[in-house]
């Protein structure tokens, strides 16, 4: 798994939670084969988070960066929760979709309060 890179110690909390919480919601509708390209995904959006910036994206937006992950996280999981919907267990898939616009919310707020310092 990638080693993410993170602002500060405050933004590795915030964001290892909402990762955390993410994977658990998705293991929990998933079959195991599901979960595996699920995670897989999850990846990518990690890899994406730790490569902003280089080459041509040079002096990309600090907050933009930040968001990288809650928001494609949130966008990623909400469409692995169609994908594995069914009648069985919609209710518990809706619910996990109530949770994670919370969450998501939550997230980005606490993003949005971390304070930053110029070097």
């Amino acid at each position: 798994m990638t080693e993410t890179i993170y602002a500060n110690e405050e933004h590795r909390t915030i964001i290892e939670t909402y990762v955390t919480m993410c994977k658990e919601f998705a293991k929990d509708v998933a079959t195991i084969d599901r979960y595996e390209n699920y995670l897989e995904v999850v990846e990518i959006i990690l890899e994406y988070h730790n490569a902003y910036g280089d080459g041509i994206n040079k002096g990309q937006n600090f907050w933009d960066w930040l968001l990288i992950i809650p928001i494609n996280l949130a966008t990623a999981t909400n469409g692995f929760f169609a994908g594995v919907e069914t009648k069985k267990n919609a209710a518990k898939v809706r619910g996990y979709r109530i949770l994670l616009n919370e969450l998501v919310q939550d997230t980005v707020n606490k993003i949005d309060s971390i304070e930053t310092i110029k070097e």
